[in-house]
């Protein structure tokens, strides 16, 4: 499954290519049209751009399939991220979970109600080989749990989507973000109308999606006979009379309203067994967690420090920077991949900041490839490159050096027009209006600024973590 969404992306990143070109055409003669011309270029810039999303659409739907079909049998839809390595066995009774944030691997096997040593001895080696570390399984701590499909997991697999969704909403910003930098002619109202009706139509999909989820669980629940005791929570309403409440559409659409309202009463709801026979006999899941070499991150960083040097020199960017940030992105893995879906070291995005590294340091106006992306010399060179764009041309108004930074550090997660929006009272994406408030706090003021009012959780979350992580490797 992961290769084949692989291969679809690629192939789709390629066509992209051309649909940019075209773009590139298009723009050139833009203004000299009549307002029948310019009617029509908007209709066809509207229809270009929806072909090339199209290909995420597809790609989000057959993630969702995939990991339907894993809740099925495990209760929960784990799946590699970029900090995360989830690989199963053909026949998806065993799963090994390799969490590069916590330094902990977690070999598992889904047997029967009664379980089978023996055959669990033989499904799971003693010594296993996690990234040319030898690691003794006799060492781990065993748990054994019973695939009850449980509230907290439901719960788990629902914030998967939402996170996905804010990730996407980001992009769509920085998307909009970049056309209107490109000065192509189209007026900005209609650039950021279209993002806000992208954005709608992405939350819709996100409650179909929700519901999907909420409908899977208790369809398995009823199959094991689990009743449900409701505890009804008091569901959360916008509060329209404060703009620096309705941002990031409305905080998610109130975490898409709470989480689809009605249904989300079973979410909160407690387990209770009951008397009824279940359909199903319940799984069990025997799980053997410990934790890998103190010193395995160390390791990792220490493969790429020659690059990280080298690009912090050609791109004047403190090298501790680049560390931190590859460290916060990956956990310096070079073959991570985001579903945003982003990739490698530095978690770049062909569409955004590979688009723009390709244009203003390649000149060439297209979507990086994926493949490239893999390739460790060529992803710290594109993430670093874009980290200079970002400090020396978006932000450059920015006069603090440890302000620009913040800033920076912040853009490169969600783009200088949501950095702008965290200081605009008006929340516009104009950077060079935000400068001028920024130019008048301190870089302490303008740090605290940003985690309180960035229009994103992920984004304050992300400048907390790579900012903190820099110390690591000055």
């Amino acid at each position: 499954m992961t290769i084949a969404i692989t291969s679809m992306l690629m192939s789709n990143t390629v066509s992209a290519k051309d649909l940019f070109v075209e773009l590139e055409s298009e723009k050139k003669y833009v203004n000299s049209l009549s307002k029948e011309k310019v009617a029509e270029f908007h209709l066809w810039l509207n229809n270009y751009l929806d072909g090339y999303e199209q290909w995420r659409d597809a790609y989000i739907n057959d993630l969702d399939i995939y990991r339907s079909a894993l809740i099925e049998q495990w209760g929960r839809g784990d799946v590699s991220d970029k900090n995360k390595y989830v690989e199963y066995s053909d026949d998806n009774q065993v799963k090994k979970v390799i969490d590069y944030d916590n330094n902990t691997v977690t070999i598992s096997v889904l047997t029967d109600e009664i379980i089978n040593e023996k055959k669990i001895a033989q499904l799971v080696p003693q010594k296993i080989d996690i990234d040319g570390i030898n690691i003794n399984l006799s060492q781990a701590d065993k748990r054994i749990e019973t695939v009850n499909y449980s509230f907290e997991n439901e719960r788990k697999e629902k914030r998967f989507v939402i996170d996905q969704i804010e990730s996407q909403m980001q992009q769509l910003d920085i998307q909009a973000e970049r056309l209107i930098l490109a000065e192509t002619g189209i007026p900005p109202s209609f650039i950021y109308q279209r993002s806000n009706d992208k954005k709608e139509k992405l939350l819709q999909s996100g409650k179909k999606r929700l519901l999907t989820i909420v409908d899977l669980y208790e369809k398995k629940r009823t199959e094991l006979g689990i009743e449900r005791v409701e505890n009804k929570p008091k569901l959360t309403t916008p509060e329209t009379n404060n703009k620096s409440v309705i941002t990031s559409q409305s905080k998610i659409k109130i975490e898409i309203l709470d989480s689809t309202s009605k249904k989300e009463f079973n979410i909160l709801a407690k387990e209770k067994s009951n008397d009824k026979e279940s359909v199903i006999k319940p799984k069990k899941i025997v799980s053997y967690n410990l934790l890998l070499p103190a010193n395995s991150l160390q390791k990792r960083a220490a493969q790429y420090q020659a690059i990280v040097d080298k690009e912090s020199k050609r791109w004047l960017i403190d090298s501790a920077i680049i560390m931190a940030i590859i460290h916060s992105e990956s956990s310096f893995k070079s073959n991570a991949k985001s579903y945003i879906p982003a990739y490698g070291l530095m978690q770049v995005v062909p569409t955004s900041a590979g688009h723009d590294v390709n244009k203003y340091i390649h000149k060439i106006d297209a979507p990086m490839e994926v493949s490239d992306l893999y390739v460790p010399l060529v992803n710290v060179e594109t993430g670093s490159a874009y980290l200079n764009i970002l400090n020396n041309r978006y932000l450059k108004a920015i006069t603090n050096e440890q302000s620009r930074m913040y800033c920076m550090i912040a853009a490169y997660n969600t783009g200088a027009g949501n950095v702008a929006r965290a200081f605009n009272k008006d929340r516009s994406t104009n950077i060079n209006k935000a400068a001028i408030v920024i130019n008048s706090m301190s870089s302490q003021q303008v740090y605290d600024h940003l985690v309180k009012n960035l229009p994103y959780d992920e984004t304050k979350n992300y400048l907390k973590k790579v900012n903190n992580r820099i110390a690591l490797y000055k």
